[in-house]
């Protein structure tokens, strides 16, 4: 049986300097044909993706939702020892600075800037330490920054792929530029595992992609 789509509620995103720029169109259930809309940006299972595959957009929505959580537990306590803030922030405020975010992760030092200012502004809540810089504050409060995490979940991503914990098929070649995902390394010497990969030089839209942000751990 196929899936029956509205087309009032399907959308068209242009990718690509090259992009003829098509109109499409979808018959509706009255078999009517409907043109689709075209949009430069769209947000699916809570990621905003623009026709650039840039996500700024969506960076700077994530920094405002938990700039107003900060806001409301700042102005409902009057106190706050680490205990207490350490659990506000990591099950209220943290998740919507990391959700998804092999998907978006930052490559703009603005929007690296903007994610970590709301950890900074956290940080300056527990009673004691506003005083204190900012590593010292993580220090004290054993936090690594957000880009640490970030990174971290980058390789965990990876690793996942690679032993097939998550089911994605990283040798299939891709139909646009026709490059696998990961490529194992073409070097003989791989002290330590079998599981180093080769590197690739990432051109266009691929140059702001996971698999490139990837490559930047392992260089940096």
């Amino acid at each position: 049986m196929q899936m029956l789509f509205h087309p009032e509620k399907c959308k068209i995103m242009h990718v690509g300097t090259n992009n003829p720029l098509y109109e499409y169109t979808m018959n509706g259930s009255d078999g009517s044909p409907h043109t689709l809309v075209s949009v430069e940006e769209e947000r699916d299972l809570g990621v905003t993706v623009d026709q650039r595959l840039q996500f700024s957009s969506h960076i700077q929505a994530q920094v405002s939702k938990p700039n107003r959580v900060l806001g409301a537990i700042k102005h409902t306590f009057t106190a706050m020892v680490k205990t207490a803030f350490l659990h506000l922030y990591k099950s209220l405020v943290r998740p919507h600075l990391e959700y998804a975010s092999v998907i978006w992760s930052p490559k703009l030092k603005r929007d690296k800037a903007a994610l970590e200012r709301v950890q900074r502004r956290a940080t300056r809540l527990v009673t004691g330490l506003s005083h204190l810089s900012y590593s010292e504050r993580l220090a004290s409060l054993q936090l690594p920054t957000l880009q640490f995490r970030r990174h971290r979940a980058d390789l965990i991503q990876a690793f996942k792929i690679m032993k097939n914990i998550d089911l994605i098929d990283y040798r299939r070649e891709c139909n646009s530029c026709g490059r696998a995902m990961f490529n194992s390394t073409l070097s003989t010497a791989t002290r330590g595992h079998n599981l180093k990969l080769q590197l690739q030089h990432q051109t266009s839209y691929r140059k702001t992609s996971y698999l490139q942000e990837l490559q930047n751990h392992e260089t940096s």
